[in-house]
């Protein structure tokens, strides 16, 4: 199943401002440098921008935003907590779950748009999963 990363506001301006920014030069003048420069920083944020999201996979959490792809099996996942950890990650929200798994407590950072729901199909698969949400 298929979770698109929550995506914040502020975020949405300071990507999509980038592109326009980025593109500006292009409609002032028109120069073909600065079209083969720009165009992949462009191209770039909008896959970052329509990729990022979260499969549930079998046994496998497939973590991807743009060209970034990681695996992490389910099965090793030992906590899931709520964060707005500022850490780079592939989430396009500050509103996230850190994800600790493996032997030596490896990290994800995400942030599903459903969290509720990516908790409990994680936990169907492993429900030894220790969860801390916040309050309300």
């Amino acid at each position: 199943m298929y979770f698109p990363s929550k995506k914040d506001v502020w975020l949405a301006f300071v990507l999509w401002g980038s592109n326009v920014f980025c593109v500006i030069p292009l409609i002032i003048e028109w120069n073909l440098y600065v079209f083969l420069i720009v165009m992949p920083i462009v191209g770039f944020i909008c896959w970052i921008w329509f990729s990022t999201g979260y499969t549930i996979d079998g046994d496998q959490l497939i973590v991807q935003s743009g060209p970034i792809k990681k695996s992490v099996d389910i099965k090793s996942i030992r906590k899931i907590r709520e964060t707005k950890n500022p850490l780079s990650a592939p989430a396009l929200s500050l509103d996230r779950l850190e994800i600790i798994y493996g032997r030596f407590g490896d990290l994800a950072l995400v942030s599903p748009q459903d969290k509720q729901r990516f908790i409990e199909l994680l936990q169907n698969i492993q429900p030894q999963i220790e969860v801390e949400l916040k309050k309300k």
